[in-house]
């Protein structure tokens, strides 16, 4: 497994190939090439499931950075792409309609458990209002 300093190595060099530019497209081979992932073609069902692992672990580590420059990784099948600025808004909102998913789900939990449990009334006063808050960007 690659360190943090080695994935932003790589990370470094896939800029300066500028392929981590706005609306680039990544294959999956060319992707786990980079970072050095080894695909097995055939093997035990705990290999396949390592390699992906793996992958998962570095599109995730890219992802996390790219937010930073207001880029996007979308993964699509076996292939990557960045997502064109015009195309962010559509991601945006679904990061916060899972937001407001998981809130109501918080509230719904919260409401329903024991008295001496549940979490403080003016703390389930700011999840609604969290939620409340998604919601209007959301739309």
């Amino acid at each position: 497994m690659l360190s943090n300093n080695d994935k932003r190595s790589i990370i470094d060099t896939m800029k300066e190939a500028r392929m981590l530019d706005h609306g680039s497209y990544i294959s999956g081979d060319e992707f786990r090439n980079y970072f050095g992932i080894k695909m097995p073609v055939m093997g035990k069902h705990s290999d396949f499931k390592s390699a992906e692992l793996e992958e998962l672990t570095c599109s995730g580590f890219l992802r996390d950075l790219l937010l930073n420059e207001g880029k996007y990784l979308k993964s699509e099948k076996d292939s990557y792409r960045i997502l064109l600025p015009s195309e962010n808004k559509e991601q945006v909102l679904s990061y916060m309609s899972q937001a407001d998913k998981k809130l109501k789900r918080g509230i719904k939990l919260n409401k329903n458990t024991p008295v001496e449990h549940k979490i403080q009334t003016q703390d389930e006063v700011r999840m609604i209002m969290k939620r409340d808050q998604v919601k209007r960007h959301g739309s």
